[in-house]
């Protein structure tokens, strides 16, 4: 049994709207998911927000879902949605897509990047 269909909402990344530039909170961008809609470089800020959206990890080879900003009455909405089967119990993540991730550079490059 499935817990979530391919092409399934699984949920909405819910916080705080600010643009780039309001650096939204005094965080370490540890729940903050940025975007460009129109030409602008948005943010929401889920410091302060339960939401299950925030806690999807990531996986760079895209996971088992996807972020889609969808538009309501002029107002963005971050929603994940399943990109295949999703069984009971499997981690649910998707691609940020942000290659500069302290968890994206390999080992190598860590080691070359220490002075000695």
């Amino acid at each position: 049994m499935d817990a979530y269909s391919k092409g399934n909402f699984i949920a909405e990344y819910r916080g705080v709207y600010c643009t780039k530039e309001d650096d939204a909170s005094e965080s370490d961008y540890t729940f903050q998911y940025f975007f460009s809609i129109e030409g602008m470089m948005k943010c929401i800020d889920a410091i302060t927000v339960d939401c299950l959206a925030k806690y999807a990890n990531d996986d760079r080879n895209g996971g088992n879902s996807a972020m889609k900003v969808l538009v309501f009455n002029g107002q963005p909405h971050l929603c994940l949605f399943a990109s295949t089967d999703i069984s009971i119990g499997e981690e649910i993540q998707y691609d940020y897509g942000v290659d500069s991730l302290p968890r994206r550079t390999s080992t190598l490059q860590k080691c070359e990047n220490i002075n000695l």
